[in-house]
Order: structure tokens, then sequence, then C-alpha cells
């Protein structure tokens, strides 16, 4: 096995722990406190340098996080049904680094508010480790 064939596979023996996906307890606690979305491909959710922008909990299709380092736009991350994606700098308001938005033809999200985020953390307190070690990635 070479050097990529052997990150790849520790990548993808580590996903599941380093990316939780949501539960379907955790999915139906937020539900109510989010707004239903469809996302179409290029579309933008939150931009690099916004502040104050929500998380997205993605139902269908996919999303993907991009930056732009050294005039390079480079992929962090690749998001599909019940995984999350936002930034720290939505628990704190500061601005994010990165722009998420749609990689699938069509996606369906839940889109939660920063504000209502902060809101709903301190109400579900089942969810919040689960976002914390996800957010830390980012």
């Amino acid at each position: 096995m070479n050097e990529i064939d052997a990150d790849e596979q520790f990548y993808r023996d580590t996903e599941s722990i380093a990316f939780p996906k949501l539960n379907d307890r955790q999915l139906a606690l937020l539900a109510p406190v989010c707004q239903r979305r469809k996302i179409r491909k290029a579309e933008v959710i939150y931009q690099a340098g916004a502040r104050d922008f929500g998380m997205a909990v993605i139902l269908s299709g996919e999303l993907e996080v991009v930056a732009t380092r050294d005039g390079q736009e480079q992929i962090l991350a690749s998001a599909g049904p019940r995984d999350f994606i936002g930034d720290v700098g939505m628990l704190a308001g500061t601005s994010t680094l990165a722009t998420a938005g749609g990689k699938a033809d069509e996606s369906e999200i839940l889109y939660l508010p920063a504000p209502e985020l902060r809101k709903a953390l301190a109400e579900l307190h089942s969810a919040w480790p689960r976002l914390k070690t996800r957010l830390q990635e980012f």
C-alpha cells in the first residue's frame, strides 16, 4: 500500500469518529428550531468573512466547505446526509475564513441562524459534544 492509499485508509477508518453524524433524536430536536431550505449547486450558504452566520444540517444531497489559501481554492470538507457544517466563529460572533455552499445539484438542509443556534445549544445539551467536535475540525 503506498503512502496516499495509507492516508486515505486512515481517513476512512477514523471518519466516523472525527465527523460524527447526527442521530434521529438529535435531528428531531433540531428540526423545530431550524429553517428547512433547498440549496442548489454552487449556491452559497455562508461566505468567507461573514459574521453571525448559522449552521447547516444536511438532510439530502451534499455541501462543500472551501477556503482560499495562497490564491488557490482548497476543499476543507464535503458533507452529506446527517452531517452538519459551520464554524466556531458562529458561536463567538467572529468572521469565518471559509465559504460553504451546495455541491450536489440540489441539497435539502436544516438551517439554524447563529442567534438561534446559541439559544438551542443552551437548551439541547445532548447535541453539544458532537457539534463541538465537528466545529473544531474547521
